[in-house]
C-alpha cells in the first residue's frame, strides 16, 4: 500500500523539483470499526501540539496509476483529488487547532467545516489516507494513516490499525510516544 503511495509521491516530488526538506511523516493516527460497524479514527498529535489541517482521501490502485501517468505527462499538474473523502476548507477562516481527537471517519466535527467528495462510506478496493498537519514555523510534521476496509475488518476486539498494521490501543499509545 505504501509502495503505491510512495511511487506517486516520488513522481510528484520529481516533477515539482522540491528544494526544501519535507516535514516528518509520523504514524500518529489509528482507525478501527466501532460497535455499529462504522470506521472510527483517533488523531493524536505529539504532546501538547495542536494540528491545524486534516484531510481524508481515498483511491483505487487503478485511479492511482492514472494519476501517476497524468502527473508524469504534465509538470504543472496540481495534486489531484481522488475518490471518497473530505478536506478542511482552503479558503475562509482557518480550522481551529485541535489536539487528540476521536471521531467517526465520515462524520468529522462540524466545527471543521469539511468539504466532502464522493460517497461518505467505507468501500472495498479503496485505500484511505488520513493526514493532519502540525505547524510551527512552517509544517513541523504530519500525522499519517493508510488503511483499507479489509484492514479494519481484520481487526480483533480491542485492536486498532496504525502504522500499516494491527495493534492494541496500548501499543498505539507506545508507538506515538516513541515517534514523538
Amino acid at each position: 500500500m505504501k509502495r503505491v503511495v510512495g511511487a506517486v509521491v516520488g513522481v510528484a516530488a520529481g516533477v515539482g523539483l522540491l528544494s526544501a526538506c519535507s516535514p516528518a511523516q509520523l504514524p500518529l493516527a489509528a482507525a478501527w470499526l466501532g460497535t455499529d460497524g462504522q470506521p472510527v479514527v483517533l488523531v493524536k498529535p505529539c504532546g501538547h501540539d495542536r494540528a491545524g489541517d486534516i484531510d481524508l482521501g481515498s483511491w483505487t490502485e487503478e485511479e492511482m496509476a492514472d494519476v501517476a501517468s497524468e502527473t508524469a505527462e504534465s509538470a504543472s499538474a496540481e495534486s489531484p483529488s481522488l475518490g471518497t473523502g473530505w478536506r478542511t476548507p482552503l479558503v475562509g477562516p482557518p480550522l481551529e487547532p485541535f489536539g487528540t481527537t476521536t471521531f467517526p471517519l465520515f462524520e468529522p466535527p462540524r466545527s471543521w467545516r469539511t468539504e466532502a467528495t464522493g460517497p461518505q462510506a467505507l468501500a472495498p478496493g479503496r485505500t484511505y489516507s488520513l493526514t493532519f498537519k502540525v505547524y510551527g514555523t512552517g509544517v513541523k510534521y504530519t500525522g499519517d494513516l493508510y488503511f483499507t476496509a479489509k484492514d479494519l475488518a481484520s481487526l480483533h476486539p480491542g485492536q486498532v490499525w496504525a502504522d500499516d498494521r494491527a495493534m492494541s490501543r496500548g501499543d498505539f499509545d507506545d508507538l506515538v510516544d516513541d515517534k514523538c
